[in-house]
């Protein structure tokens, strides 16, 4: 290399993984930099060994040219505990480094390294699911319906869910090599193989985060710091967000809140066809969904939701969007039971379940401050089939290119002018994820035994009732050999007595379906929105952090007391849009929960006063006996 070559010095020590193009490097370790166009946080370089591969920027301090007067803003903070924390034994939440939130280790690991994503990908985000991958979708012509597979819509990866199908049948995914679209961004690929950022396997004990559940491919800490969180929170990105952008935060008696809209509304799914293409070789199921404030019907697909659902969590950083029903339902109550088989997709009752559950995944949207009134879900239920597609491309390809996603969607937060307190925010922040965590347990635990519950209604509740009632039944029978006149009344009784158990028995195995499986409902919709809430924790314990590391250089004298107090500001955003959402869970919690409890009460006390009657009306018949 000329005497001109660019040369970095390791801080911190990088263990690279060679199937993905990364170079290996200790701490105080020379390289030569090859290249820094790479983007996403990544530079190419070389060892004096002469390998050469991917490194994270934040790694390393360059030598060349001299440093300034002071620092330049520190590289970002690594949270408290890794992503890859193993799981203790004993479930999935691990109490300990739930409890770790101390002040201690804030500064005692290396920034994480930013995750490489394909620059074709739409957005900036991998497309899971999606046949073909990131350029195909952003740049195909042909239409909305070509950008995905039809033939393989039950088997989309949906990155919404949390749960895997083991008895879904997989397609063969179709081949595609290194030179067509895995590129390396850049000119050439720099003499490296295109880097595989494959899902891995999740096992028991690895890919665990601190806060109890498994580790996504969908990382909302990299995503934040790939997007621009580290830019936002440095001061170094700015932009003129006109005021229709602006989301409001206001202070209420229970902390900061989202600003709620005034003229809140509803949205009905109804109406699921079949439909084909291709003269019938493609067949979907269309659903029809029609908000109440223009009452004019749009026609979408599983697909579409999918896609929603995606975009949803690219823009809102700091929100947890709740999972998307399976494409093929492994969890129902009732009598529905299709544990992923693919030809029973356009079966009745799968399309009415799937239907159900997409509604209640909306409502919940719908109600949602932000999100309801937000320009990629408005033209979702909007755009409809007449205004063509063109103009549905228009807004998908918008949503897509939204330059207020990940960590530049807190350029659009309108906060009140009070700071907040770094310390209450950390305390409250402990108390949620104690609650988090605690609620977790809960829903897995009384969903274990509703499902118990269930089974024994269908099952031994049944059986015994009409174990009693068939007893009964015997002894009638017996007693009806005896003529007499005196007689007969009682066997009568005792009959009717047999049938009454009966009865009982089937009240027994349909009155789940009254109020049980309604609760269970509900709890499982819960399970799915608590297993997204750790990663928004996640993101904002590293905004903490390093504002946490910021005050230490300024302590030290490293980092100017006006550029600290910067950061301190703008972290005091991402806390204010994290404290909101928290605020709105818990407000969407009570109200849940309140019906919930109402109706399975109701339920219970119904289904209990219909037996008293039962019973009272049999012993009716030994007042003449």
């Amino acid at each position: 290399m000329a005497d001109m070559a660019i040369q970095a010095r390791g801080l911190y020590d990088f263990n690279g993984d060679l199937d993905n193009g990364e170079l290996t490097f200790s701490t105080g370790e020379t390289l030569t930099i090859v290249t820094q166009d790479i983007g996403e946080g990544w530079w190419e370089a070389r060892n004096e060994a002469g390998q050469q591969g991917l490194i994270p920027e934040s790694y390393v301090q360059l030598l060349e040219p001299p440093e300034p007067s002071f620092p330049p803003p520190p590289p970002p903070s690594a949270p408290v505990s890794d992503w890859n924390t193993p799981q203790t034994e004993g479930g999935d939440w691990n109490n300990d480094a739930w409890n770790s939130h101390g002040t201690e280790s804030w500064d005692q690991e290396p920034p994480h390294a930013p995750d490489y994503t394909n620059h074709n990908s739409a957005g900036g985000v991998n497309n899971q699911g999606f046949r073909g991958g990131g350029v195909q979708q952003q740049a195909s012509e042909e239409g909305w319906d070509d950008d995905w597979d039809d033939e393989n819509e039950d088997n989309s990866s949906n990155s919404t869910t949390n749960t895997s199908q083991p008895n879904e049948i997989k397609p063969d995914a179709p081949e595609t090599t290194a030179t067509d679209k895995d590129q390396l961004p850049g000119s050439g690929n720099f003499g490296l193989s295109a880097p595989k950022r494959e899902k891995k396997q999740m096992t028991q004990n690895s890919d665990f985060s601190k806060y109890g559940t498994v580790k996504k491919s969908f990382n909302r800490f990299s995503t934040f710091a790939k997007t621009g969180g580290d830019a936002f929170l440095m001061g170094t990105v700015s932009a003129n967000v006109s005021e229709s952008d602006l989301i409001k935060i206001i202070d209420t008696q229970d902390g900061p809140a989202w600003n709620y809209p005034s003229q809140p509304y509803t949205c009905a799914i109804k109406s699921p066809k079949k439909e084909s293409k291709l003269k019938g070789l493609k067949s979907y199921i269309a659903y029809q969904l029609t908000p109440s404030f223009s009452n004019i019907q749009v026609s979408r697909r599983y697909k579409h939701f999918d896609w929603l659902h995606e975009r949803l969590e690219a823009k809102f950083t700091c929100i947890p969007i709740p999972p998307l029903p399976d494409k093929a339902l492994s969890v129902s109550f009732g009598s529905l039971s299709t544990q992923g088989v693919k030809g029973g997709r356009y079966e009745d009752d799968f399309v009415s379940e799937r239907m159900r559950q997409l509604q209640l995944w909306v409502d919940r949207m719908v109600r949602h401050p932000v999100i309801s009134q937000s320009e990629v879900f408005n033209h979702f239920l909007t755009c409809t089939d007449e205004k063509g597609l063109a103009k549905w491309k228009a807004g998908k390809r918008k949503a897509e290119k939204d330059e207020y996603q990940g960590g530049k969607f807190f350029l659009t937060l309108q906060t009140p002018p009070t700071s907040l307190d770094m310390r209450d925010v950390e305390k409250r922040m402990e108390i949620f994820c104690r609650f988090v965590k605690g609620m977790d347990d809960n829903m897995r635990n009384m969903l274990q035994i509703g499902h118990d519950s269930r089974k024994k209604h269908t099952g031994p509740y049944k059986r015994e009732f009409q174990k009693i009632g068939g007893s009964f039944k015997q002894l009638a029978e017996t007693f009806n050999l005896d003529s007499a006149a005196h007689s007969q009344n009682l066997t009568a009784a005792i009959d009717y007595t047999g049938d009454t158990y009966n009865e009982i028995g089937d009240m027994y195995e349909k009155q789940p379906r009254e109020d049980l499986d309604y609760m269970l409902e509900v709890l499982f919709e819960y399970k799915g929105m608590l297993s997204t809430y750790p990663d928004v924790l996640k993101l904002h314990e590293g905004a903490i952090g390093k504002a946490k590391e910021c005050e230490r250089l300024k302590d030290e004298g490293r980092m100017p007391e006006s550029d600290v107090a910067a950061v301190i500001q703008r972290a005091d955003v991402i806390s204010f849009g994290t404290l909101a959402e928290m605020n709105h869970f818990q407000r969407e919690r009570v109200a849940d929960y309140k019906e919930m409890m109402q109706k399975f009460l109701h339920g219970q006390i119904k289904f209990y006063r219909d037996i008293t009657q039962k019973l009272e009306s049999a012993l009716q018949k030994y007042e003449n006996a």
